[in-house]
């Protein structure tokens, strides 16, 4: 499936964080019937990640909801484990952000917005990107396309995209 405005969100298995336990679920499940926003980021604990990234949607999350988002997610690959702990770390869980792991990479690549970088250590890992869904149904993507950065989906920018 090449990601697009206007194509269907493929079905996929993946982990949300609940209630302190990363349950198995799917993706028409939990995005069904809402308008919601899902970051994908390259991974938990990564510099970028954890210093820019989360700060950044957390910032802008009441106003993302104030303008019809229901839910806005953070999805990244690692495992169960790895994603639970850095859920809690960042006390994002507190302000409502919904953390989601595709732990052997299958959704991201069914996005086909995967990407390599053995040297240091990341296989199969999810580019740096934002897609706004509405039942399911991609109406905007946000892509980042150099690694380490974190402009085009930073949370203040994907509002002022919603804004328009």
């Amino acid at each position: 499936m090449k990601t697009q405005v206007g194509a269907t969100f493929p079905e996929s298995s993946l982990y949300i964080y609940n209630e302190g336990n990363m349950e198995k679920t799917n993706t028409n499940k939990i995005f069904d019937n809402k308008k919601i926003v899902l970051f994908g980021m390259p991974g938990a604990f990564t510099p970028t990640c954890t210093n820019y990234h989360i700060p950044s949607i957390i910032e802008q999350m009441k106003y993302l909801q104030k303008k019809g988002i229901y839910e806005i997610f953070c999805l990244v690959v690692n495992d169960i484990h790895v994603t639970k702990a850095w859920a809690e770390q960042t006390k994002a869980i507190k302000t409502g952000l919904k953390f989601i792991t595709d732990p052997d990479g299958s959704l991201v690549n069914k996005l086909k917005l995967s990407f390599s970088a053995p040297d240091i250590g990341f296989i199969n890992r999810s580019k740096r990107f934002c897609l706004i869904l509405d039942n399911l149904i991609i109406k905007k993507i946000f892509l980042e396309t150099e690694r380490g950065v974190c402009d085009v989906t930073l949370g203040k920018n994907i509002l002022s995209q919603i804004e328009k």
